[in-house]
């Protein structure tokens, strides 16, 4: 009979062994990033650290809520692929690590508390060349506010995308807030909300849309396929700012996680970035993709610090704007 329950006890003890070992065999990814760089980054480190990738797909402000609503427990290890301020605001979510391939990062960028870089997008405006002439196409920020416009510009939310923060900010620092504000509400008149800047994209692909504000490679992807999409970057300036990932407070698998991390600075995953149309963070990465090279673009420095600490008022003052509108 001892020896019978000892069998058994071993058992189960075994079980729960083979239980923990097939969950370290598996890495938790939160991620607001567009589809096709996740059909080839993913793949790739599944490959290269044989291990399963679990994905929960969502915008940056819904993927952060879902956060604070899990905290202290385990359910994620990584956030990836959404601007800096999202995890400066969110620091309690969070888990400092320095990665060991951040060495090679180029000196423009740098790891920020817990948010490390991956790859920089500038923002830029898409066009549907079918619905619109050159001499009609947008130039400036300040081109969006014309009336002409109305009901014609496609952008996502800033409470739901990153990326659509990022454009706010850009104006709120670009005119100081005063000016940006005004500017900003008079193209707010023009825009026709989403929830994703994956989705303006393919609005303005489709002809849903004359204009849209993305992301850069979603547009791209677009243009190079074929599609009646041009780019264009903001002559009055933009900016190419570090999409970045973090390793949550709670990981369920902390070295699966520390891996992604790490293997997304590597040489092999930053030649897949490039190969997505994304901009490479090291310095050693010479870009083969079509995007316009920075040197050619009016580039203005984006602050993080600023944006992080002062999220949550500018959207509070956003929704505010948006409530007056309607």
């Amino acid at each position: 009979m001892k020896t019978t329950c000892k069998l058994l006890a071993a058992l189960t003890f075994g079980a729960m062994i083979s239980t923990q070992v097939l969950a370290q065999a598996k890495v938790t990814i939160y991620t607001a990033a567009p589809q096709e760089l996740i059909d080839k980054v993913i793949p790739s480190f599944e490959k290269s650290a044989n291990v399963k990738v679990d994905l929960i797909k969502g915008g940056s402000g819904d993927l952060i809520n879902r956060l604070k609503a899990e905290k202290g427990r385990q359910t994620a290890d990584v956030l990836f692929s959404v601007s800096t301020e999202v995890i400066e605001s969110n620091a309690g979510l969070f888990t400092k690590y320095m990665p060991e391939n951040a060495k090679f990062m180029a000196s423009e960028f740098k790891v920020n508390d817990a948010a490390v870089p991956f790859t920089a997008v500038a923002t830029s405006f898409g066009v549907n060349t079918k619905l619109l002439t050159p001499a009609q196409y947008p130039k400036t920020w300040m081109d969006l506010a014309n009336p002409m416009y109305k009901g014609k510009i496609s952008a996502a939310r800033p409470d739901k995308a990153g990326s659509a923060f990022i454009q706010l900010g850009i104006l709120l620092q670009l005119y100081g807030e005063e000016k940006g504000w005004e500017l900003y509400a008079k193209i707010l008149d023009n825009t026709i909300l989403s929830n994703s800047s994956g989705a303006v994209s393919k609005f303005v692909n489709d002809g849903e849309a004359s204009v849209g504000l993305s992301n850069e490679d979603t547009l791209l992807r677009y243009k190079v396929g074929g599609g009646p999409v041009e780019l264009i970057y903001p002559a009055d300036g933009t900016s190419a700012i570090a999409d970045v990932m973090a390793l949550t407070a709670t990981p369920i698998n902390a070295e699966g996680g520390k891996a992604f991390i790490n293997f997304m600075l590597s040489s092999e995953a930053q030649e897949v970035v490039d190969a997505a149309g994304r901009r490479p963070v090291r310095a050693d990465i010479v870009s083969k993709n079509a995007l316009t090279p920075l040197s050619k673009l009016k580039l203005v420095k984006y602050d993080d610090d600023w944006a992080g600490a002062n999220r949550a008022r500018i959207l509070a003052k956003w929704n505010d704007l948006l409530l007056n509108k309607q």
